[in-house]
């Protein structure tokens, strides 16, 4: 009875350790896009891409350069528009 619980031990352990690993690799997959609302608008920003989005009133002339890492990551609070480092402006009302 002995020897069955050794041998039972030594092939259930390692098992389970990877099945936990497996568990943790899924956990640790990033995704490959960032995603920001804007009212009811959902914008997706793809990874390492920058968008420049327009800051809120009174500063209609101003936009916040944004990069997505993930997550959406504000790089700069003080951009103009024709800046060259926006992939993209939002155009916002």
């Amino acid at each position: 009875m002995r020897r069955f619980s050794i041998v039972a031990a030594v092939l259930v352990v390692p098992a389970l350790a990877a099945a936990r690993n497996q568990g943790e690799k899924k956990v640790d997959q990033k995704p490959d896009n960032c995603f920001y609302t804007v009212g009811n608008q959902t914008i997706q920003v793809p990874l390492g891409a920058s968008v420049c989005r327009r800051q809120p009133a009174p500063y209609d002339d101003n936009y916040s350069l944004l990069r997505c890492t993930p997550p959406l990551d504000e790089i700069d609070s003080d951009i103009k528009r024709g800046d060259a480092r926006c992939d993209r402006y939002e155009e916002r009302q």
